[in-house]
């Protein structure tokens, strides 16, 4: 079960020709391949090679599930709480992102000023690279600029995102929300300090992979996880074996079975499966 950004990624957004063959090798053992991330599966798929080897994807952090190509799960926010979420983002200047369901990154037209000021520029040192690297790609080639939001729209996001090079400003964002939550139903995850993210009520990557290996009648005690941020904790804690990157927090990688030697920019993960499955 692999984590994308900052776990099977490069910085580049990309995956190493060394780390795909590995794992086709591993699928042509018998081991199953998931992948697990935070990203909707139309943005998964644009960054992840034609050929690479996985069975099943947890996308959006669990609010869609694939097997194979056939989805199995699938929810939406609150079309409230994404109204509700615009507005604000909009009054705080608040870089957002909409993920639809089936669809590709979305933000207002109107906010299209204050949200390309946000990337310009050098990178900031409190953000990572490949983190920087996604935010820019994002809007400079991959976003989609809608001039409106219908209300039949509205009700087919599957998960927010939000961004800040502040992490003093993120931080009380993300207080906001919580205080928010007293109101609609949903939870957040972090993969940064520098985002949060938006899901449905008691969805996580745990709950998406508990569907996947329910489909493939698997045991989550035979299961390894590896990520690198706090949306991946869930997912530690529902597998029988867990890394953390070498470039996740200490906070991450203290929960975790293992800590990988190299971090993801180093090719961490090629050379860690293939000392683990050696």
């Amino acid at each position: 079960m692999l984590d994308l950004d900052g776990t099977t990624l490069t910085a580049e957004n990309q995956v190493t020709p060394e780390l795909n063959a590995y794992l086709k090798k591993l699928r042509s053992l018998g081991k199953h391949v998931f992948v697990v991330t935070g990203r909707s599966e139309v943005d998964a798929l644009n960054v992840l090679p034609k050929d690479f080897p996985h069975e099943g994807m947890v996308a959006s952090n669990g609010m869609s599930v694939f097997a194979g190509g056939k989805r199995i799960f699938q929810q939406a926010l609150p079309s409230g709480l994404v109204q509700q979420m615009i507005k604000r983002s909009e009054q705080q200047r608040m870089y957002y992102q909409l993920h639809p369901i089936g669809g590709r990154r979305t933000i207002l037209s109107r906010d299209r000023g204050y949200i390309t000021d946000q990337i310009r520029g050098e990178r900031p040192h409190s953000v990572s690279e490949n983190e920087w690297n996604s935010r820019r790609q994002a809007v400079l080639e991959d976003m989609v600029w809608k001039d409106t939001l219908t209300e039949e729209e509205s009700e087919q996001i599957a998960k927010m995102y939000f961004f800040s090079t502040d992490a003093r400003l993120m931080a009380a964002w993300k207080q906001a929300l919580r205080t928010l939550q007293q109101t609609f139903a949903f939870d957040q995850f972090s993969s940064s300090p520098n985002n949060t993210e938006l899901v449905g009520k008691n969805i996580s990557k745990a709950s998406g992979i508990g569907q996947l290996l329910d489909y493939f009648n698997l045991s989550p005690e035979q299961a390894l996880a590896v990520g690198d941020g706090e949306n991946d904790l869930p997912m530690f804690q529902l597998a029988g074996h867990s890394a953390a990157m070498k470039n996740a927090p200490d906070h991450v990688q203290e929960q975790a079975d293992w800590v990988t030697e190299n971090p993801y920019d180093q090719n961490g993960l090629f050379k860690f499966l293939n000392t683990v499955f050696h």
